[in-house]
């Protein structure tokens, strides 16, 4: 909404207006400002940034002194020498009801580029003049501000915590010339990089991605946070290499998407005995149903998993010969730490039979995603193969292949399910 300032000494004129602008255009008056006096507007311009003055061409200098002829447009000649100790406003409109006032000061001000309009007392066509300067002045700023917002408004942010995995995220949607570097004005130490996505129904799907740097729930969480506040995503994704827990159906790359995600170190940690144990208070997040219902639908599609196979075996980096990477609905967790201790895994496991994966990042994710919906859902959804199964054998070969077939996953869900 605007901000207009009216500079007038007529308290009758002053009331007329007011009334104008908040049955005639639905201004609040916490958006409407009132001086009478030259040095009153001065002060009132160095504290607001108004879109409109209503300017009385016949002002008082200083309060409670008598109206001169050129107040106003004394008032107009400071604004224009002040430099940056006043914010300019966006536009002027000069208002008299003198005759000879209207006459004197049109030329000056249309030279300006501002516009004069004759209050006649008599008559009412002045009214209809200022409620249609200023409806124009609200319907440019709103065109103005959704131009704005349509430009720095991205469908789809994609995150990931390391740079191998970002490699293999940006190959997956077609290769590094397929994205561009974003400009931004804000002082944040992570680099975005923007592509388009053509889906099936023929939208194009704007995406914004950019990785942390760092494994870890602090740095997720802040990238994620960047993601819905910088570029108004609805929807973030995750994908690179997790770890898996090891069951008669999960293979080395296979791709976990998270249905939930507990953070499996809170609680409170207790000496008892001389033992410390952590005693669990288990948070857990679940994904948004929209989301995981459609990425159901699609790993349930066998084309989806021959499509991926096919893409992973183009990039040349099929593992181990298989028929395809598994795609995979399930639990996860999330912790502070690499994890390479199978004793751990089965306490994890103990407490939430469900649970498939685990990672370090994913818990920041999804509480974000949570924390951001006070007044518009955000989405979240984590995806990443399984490059080892959290023991002493770390199995990096999988981590290029994970981090790529994660992405490719995503890649086909953006292309048919968004």
């Amino acid at each position: 909404m605007i901000k207009i300032l009216i500079l007038d000494d007529s308290e009758g004129k002053i009331e007329k207006i007011q009334k104008v602008l908040q049955e005639g255009c639905a201004l609040d008056d916490e958006n409407i400002f009132v001086a009478k006096s030259v040095a009153a507007g001065r002060t009132l311009v160095t504290q607001e940034c108004f879109d409109l003055v209503l300017l009385d061409l016949v002002l008082p200098i200083f309060k409670d002194g008598d109206p001169e002829e050129n107040g106003g447009l004394s008032f107009i000649r400071e604004l224009m020498s002040a430099g940056d100790r006043v914010n300019i406003p966006t536009q002027i409109i000069g208002l008299t009801e003198k005759e000879d006032a209207y006459k004197k000061e049109k030329e000056e001000f249309q030279s300006l580029l501002f516009s004069i309009i004759h209050c006649k007392q008599s008559g009412s066509e002045w009214v209809g003049q200022v409620k249609q300067a200023v409806n124009y002045v609200i319907r440019c700023k709103d065109a103005i501000f959704n131009n704005l917002q349509r430009r720095s408004k991205y469908d789809i942010g994609v995150i990931c915590a390391l740079p191998e995995e970002f490699k293999q995220m940006k190959a997956a949607f077609g290769g590094d010339e397929k994205w561009k570097n974003i400009q931004i004005d804000e002082d944040v130490p992570f680099q975005f990089k923007s592509t388009v996505v053509a889906t099936a129904n023929s939208h194009d799907m704007k995406v914004v991605a950019a990785m942390a740097g760092r494994p870890g729930v602090i740095p997720t969480s802040v990238l994620s946070t960047l993601m819905y506040t910088l570029f108004h995503v609805e929807t973030v994704f995750m994908t690179g290499f997790s770890a898996g827990f090891p069951t008669k159906n999960m293979k080395l790359g296979d791709i976990l998407v998270a249905s939930s995600i507990q953070d499996y170190a809170s609680g409170k940690l207790n000496d008892i005995d001389g033992t410390i144990k952590l005693l669990k208070e288990i948070h857990q997040i679940e994904a948004a149903t929209a989301l995981t219902l459609k990425m159901q639908e699609l790993m349930d599609d066998e084309e989806t998993q021959s499509q991926i196979m096919s893409k992973v075996k183009k990039a040349n980096l099929l593992v181990e010969q298989r028929d395809f990477y598994q795609p995979v609905m399930s639990a996860t967790c999330s912790g502070p730490y690499v994890v390479t201790s199978e004793e751990l895994v089965k306490d994890l496991q103990e407490n939430d039979r469900k649970l498939e994966g685990l990672d370090m990042e994913g818990f920041g994710l999804y509480l974000t995603a949570k924390m951001m919906s006070n007044r518009t859902q955000k989405g979240a959804l984590w995806m990443k193969g399984v490059g080892d199964f959290a023991n002493p054998i770390k199995e990096n070969r999988y981590h290029d292949t994970c981090s790529f077939g994660s992405a490719a996953l995503l890649y086909r869900f953006i292309k048919e399910k968004m």
